[in-house]
């Protein structure tokens, strides 16, 4: 048993202190910490994780453009915008096909204008009968709905866009971020 008399009493309330060296590691650790909290921080204040692209494919007097997110998050909106083209009016109804692995990116999808019909493939990929107005050159067809949180670093797809005896087959990737 320990006489409180004959304890050992320090002088100082800070002998339990480590000097400065023994935490090094430690202080740089936490200044990276900080520094990539704030990178992620000005890069969403920036608008970095928002970004879209185009991409313009044409064929025989065919121009397809898809607007496209570059970056989504799960349970954001994403929203792919086909512009369809043709230097003679469009027929009365064209074909849009989407690959499997790009509808899987989607919840709740939408697509706007409403469509003739819908099929599906061997392949799993969908087809979409789009109706367009008489004489039109051109139609803009948005293909809406809510990201899936089934996640994927990286999600290809192929739009391809069938009208009449002309296909243009337009490749895209959307990133997701977590």
């Amino acid at each position: 048993m320990i006489d409180i008399h004959n304890a050992k009493v320090s002088d100082s309330t800070l002998d339990d202190v480590i000097n400065e060296a023994a935490h090094r590691k430690r202080r740089i650790l936490g200044r990276i910490t900080i520094i990539a909290a704030a990178a992620i921080v000005l890069a969403a204040t920036f608008g970095i994780f928002d970004l879209e692209s185009s991409t313009v494919r044409s064929h025989e007097g065919l121009r397809v453009q898809v607007h496209h997110s570059l970056v989504a998050r799960a349970g954001n909106e994403v929203e792919l915008e086909v512009l369809v083209g043709s230097e003679q009016p469009l027929p009365e109804t064209f074909k849009l096909r989407l690959t499997e692995d790009y509808l899987l990116f989607f919840e709740d999808l939408a697509v706007f204008p409403d469509t003739e019909s819908q099929s599906s493939d061997g392949t799993g990929a969908v087809e979409f009968e789009v109706a367009t107005q008489p004489g039109a050159t051109q139609m803009l067809v948005r293909i809406t709905g809510r990201a899936s949180d089934q996640w994927d670093l990286r999600t290809s797809g192929n739009l391809e866009v069938e009208v009449g005896a002309s296909a243009v087959t337009v490749p895209f990737t959307t990133w997701r971020v977590p």
